[in-house]
């Protein structure tokens, strides 16, 4: 989930196989821009919540389409 690449942090989140194909891409990695650990952790948690809400609306999207 968090990452340090030189002096920065960094959120990393692989993509759920069922929504890999509608996002196009198998990971979503992105820079905290911060030095702070603590920091790093409050935007990590936000992203992670994001992401989350994300994944399930593109697997909700899918699932009405095969109705």
């Amino acid at each position: 989930m968090l990452r340090l690449i030189g002096s920065h942090y960094h959120f990393r989140r692989a993509v759920p196989v069922a929504v890999q194909a509608r996002l196009g891409r198998t990971e979503i990695s992105l820079s905290l821009h911060t030095q702070s650990k603590l920091v790093a952790r409050e935007r990590a948690a936000a992203l992670y919540t994001r992401t989350g809400a994300l994944f399930f609306l593109r697997r909700q999207r899918h699932a009405r389409r095969e109705i």
